[in-house]
């Protein structure tokens, strides 16, 4: 078998051969034959023979494999190619993210920069209007003309707050940041508001609230904001006739609802502008069109989105329009920041006169700390008649004037260089010599975020700007004057255990370094009662403080001088003793420190007003 190999098979008596296993090709069977008892000769038959490979085999096969192969290694080459291509696009879209980032929150801080510095130049054109609005020797054509100037003042500020609301909204800066209260609260404070500034005397505004207890989680802040432009565009579009806000519970298919609607008789909407009334800078066409950014319903809109609510809108021209806010009722809203506010009651009295807190000089002193020039001087020509008011241009500057000249109250902007407002406040609130001082934050962002960071650093109110100065002075008397209430129930001596738990509960409400404070010099005094001569000087010393800020500081908290003080504490030591039964009055006098008896009596008297025998005979009978 030639192709397998050279070697010649005799077979004999067989006329058969057979080659196994033999590999795929061309073989050439040859065949010799010879007669019994002759030689081989050179002669011989052959027969080609062809083995077919299995198909995997086959040429086409081969092909194949290779073509495949190529393929692999081409995919391979590509892919990888395509992964080094892709990572270079990953990082370099890394990269222009991050300055995407970096120019986004360069916009928001101009966006910021810019707003306050517009409010704070609004706050120097609507402070002085209502001034001169308040003047009441303008002639009435005068005050009209102040009034439109006013009236266009407040315009723009609401349009610079839609802008950055809107730009808040857009950004995705805003965060859902949810309470659990009771939203008839305020949709009513809303409602009053709108009421009592409205000065259309054919437009009457109603308010319904289906239940007063209507308590549900949502965003204080975003509520507020939709209610204020619905009805800000209710009064737009309705010279005459009713505006409704009104609030109420529903249910649908199984779900509750929570629902506040805003609906006026005015001019409507027509069908055509329905479909788009919520879009961007949209702005229907038509004869009772008024003038506005297009960005009032859309920032709505937006809002509600965030709120995870609905906005409806049903409206007919000449007839009227109704808004309906629509609040998933049991939303918890899981992903939501929680809100922590503190209650700050608003309401001001313009016309009640300062309260005496009186410094060494006569007069209450105000720290106006400001970095505007213009706002420092307005507040300062405001209130100089009145206070006495000392100015910093900055945070740093302020604390230093804070803890030389102890202050009756300090009146400070956020956003300030070197120091801001917040850090200032903290510093004040952490001082013992200056924890007790009452701080009223100006801002010109309002926003949540602010206020929760200025009341966890100690503030006692805040103030949007823009701001008028009676406003400004209305929020320094009440301030005042509750810590003046606070100091005489916290000084008082009890006689019954009712008034024992209101000191108690007072005390409480004070600040914790005033609480030792006050304790601590309590402390001195009763240590030292039988010193006749116990004056600012020695308890000075004993706190470890200037006698200028003792003096300030005690009458600051209690509303007295320290020698008052003093006699306070001893008074009350005098009639714990007289209670006890156990001392004469003339060794109560010296337990106490008084000079005489006669002094002592005299104290007595003016303090309870009845002499000591006097109180003892009441106590008898």
């Amino acid at each position: 078998m030639e192709g397998l190999g050279k070697t010649w098979f005799e077979t004999g008596d067989e006329n058969r051969i057979t080659f196994r296993t033999l590999q795929p090709g061309e073989y050439t069977f040859k065949v010799k034959t010879k007669m019994r008892n002759q030689t081989w000769g050179e002669k011989f038959t052959s027969l080609q023979i062809t083995i077919a490979p299995p198909i995997w085999l086959t040429w086409y096969a081969k092909l194949f494999y290779t073509i495949f192969i190529a393929l692999i290694l081409f995919a391979i080459l590509r892919f990888y190619k395509r992964k080094l291509a892709l990572e270079s696009r990953l990082n370099l879209e890394h990269h222009q993210h991050e300055n995407d980032q970096k120019l986004n929150n360069e916009r928001l801080r101009f966006y910021t920069n810019i707003t306050h510095e517009l409010r704070t130049h609004l706050t120097l054109i609507l402070g002085p209007l209502e001034d001169l609005l308040a003047d009441k020797t303008l002639s009435p054509r005068q005050a009209n003309k102040i009034s439109i100037i006013r009236d266009s003042a407040n315009r723009l500020l609401n349009l610079i707050n839609q802008i950055l609301e809107f730009r808040k909204t857009e950004t995705e800066n805003r965060k859902l940041k949810v309470g659990y209260h009771n939203l008839a609260l305020l949709v009513q404070e809303i409602g009053i508001k709108y009421k009592e500034l409205n000065q259309n005397a054919e437009v009457n505004i109603h308010i319904n609230v289906e239940t007063q207890d209507t308590k549900i989680y949502y965003d204080h802040e975003i509520i507020t904001i939709i209610i204020d432009n619905l009805m800000s565009n209710a009064l737009k579009y309705t010279p005459k006739g009713d505006i409704t806000l009104a609030l109420a519970s529903n249910e649908e298919n199984g779900v509750k609802y929570t629902t506040i609607s805003v609906e006026d008789t005015g001019h409507g909407i027509s069908q055509e502008s329905l479909n788009h009334i919520f879009e961007r800078y949209y702005q229907g066409q038509g004869k009772y069109q008024a003038s506005g950014s297009g960005i009032g319903l859309a920032l709505i809109k937006s809002l509600a989105d965030l709120h995870q609510a609905t906005i409806e809108v049903e409206s007919e021209v000449e007839k009227g329009s109704k808004f309906t806010l629509k609040l998933l009722t049991e939303n918890t809203y899981p992903n939501a920041e929680r809100q922590v506010t503190k209650e700050v009651h608003k309401a001001e009295d313009e016309n009640k006169q300062p309260v005496s807190v009186e410094s060494e000089d006569g007069k209450p002193i105000v720290l106006v700390v400001e970095d505007n020039q213009d706002i420092r001087e307005y507040v300062r020509s405001s209130f100089e008649e009145i206070y006495e008011v000392l100015t910093a241009a900055d945070g740093k500057e302020g604390w230093d004037i804070a803890q030389s000249q102890i202050p009756n109250i300090i009146i400070s902007d956020i956003m300030m260089p070197v120091m801001d407002g917040i850090e200032l406040c903290r510093h004040i609130k952490e001082d013992m010599r200056t924890s007790h001082i009452p701080v009223i934050l100006l801002t010109a962002k309002d926003t949540l975020q602010d206020k929760e960071e200025g009341y966890a650093a100690g503030a006692d109110s805040f103030i949007t700007k823009p701001f008028s100065a009676r406003l400004l002075n209305s929020r320094i008397n009440n301030i005042l004057e509750n810590r003046r209430k606070t100091a005489g129930v916290i000084t008082s001596i009890p006689v019954t255990e009712s008034e024992q738990k209101n000191i108690e509960n007072e005390r409480k409400n004070l600040n914790k370094l005033d609480q030792e404070f006050l304790d601590k010099v309590t402390a001195i005094i009763e240590e030292n009662l039988s010193m006749e001569k116990m004056d600012v000087a020695f308890i000075a010393d004993k706190m470890c403080m200037s006698h200028s800020t003792l003096y300030r500081k005690i009458k600051g908290l209690t509303e007295m001088s320290v020698n008052e003080y003093v006699r306070k504490i001893k008074m009350k030591k005098g009639m714990e003793l007289i209670n006890e039964g156990k001392y004469s009055l003339a060794e109560i006098s010296d337990l106490t420190g008084f000079s005489s008896v006669a002094y002592f009596r005299q104290c007595f008297k003016d303090e309870y007003g009845m002499a000591p025998t006097e109180y003892l005979k009441r106590k008898q009978n």
